[in-house]
């Protein structure tokens, strides 16, 4: 019997690559509207849905064959990197300690993703991408990573629409080069 966890989702066609964008994604404000290095809680926090996310891929035995990565394009490369380690998914693990891959840099996620493809040796059809910029999104689904638009930050309903979408693809064998999501998956 597979497993399920709070995506819904049994574990058979799960991604093997959970890649989360960071500002406007995992956190909130994005790093370049703060001045100055910004403290957790304080001047910026991970969404809700997001630590939640986090939280289920470093606990749930269901994503034990999947590892998770960031993409991220901001231009405070080392504010990034530290908050990783600052924001706590559990007790014992920061979100640092849950990543298996940080492509943390300006410049296109077309790169991201070529070398994450060359550092996991995973096919891009075996990844899952949450982002909140179109255009990030649009170009890296061409890949045929399934890509997920979160234009507020990561949400429930988004976690799940993307994992549900995603396993639902691969199940039917149908392809992940797309993009899902979108406004219509938040609260007013």
């Amino acid at each position: 019997m597979e497993s399920k966890g709070s995506s819904g989702a049994d574990s058979k066609h799960l991604p093997k690559l959970v890649v989360l964008d960071l500002d406007n994604t995992v956190w909130t404000p994005e790093l370049y509207e703060l001045y100055g290095m910004p403290v957790p809680k304080k001047d910026i926090d991970l969404f809700p849905a997001s630590l939640t996310a986090l939280k289920e891929l470093a606990t749930d035995k269901k994503w034990s064959g999947s590892k998770v990565a960031v993409a991220s394009r901001t231009g405070q490369v080392k504010w990034a990197h530290k908050l990783l380690s600052m924001f706590k998914v559990t007790p014992k693990k920061s979100i640092e300690d849950v990543l298996s891959y940080k492509q943390i840099y300006p410049g296109s996620k077309l790169k991201h993703f070529r070398l994450l493809k060359q550092d996991s040796g995973l096919e891009y059809e075996d990844m899952i991408f949450f982002d909140d910029d179109t255009w990030n999104t649009d170009e890296v689904s061409k890949l045929g990573v399934l890509c997920v638009h979160c234009p507020y930050g990561m949400s429930d309903a988004i976690w799940k629409l993307g994992i549900s979408e995603y396993v639902s693809r691969r199940a039917k064998g149908q392809t992940t080069a797309v993009t899902v999501g979108g406004s219509q998956y938040y609260d007013d």
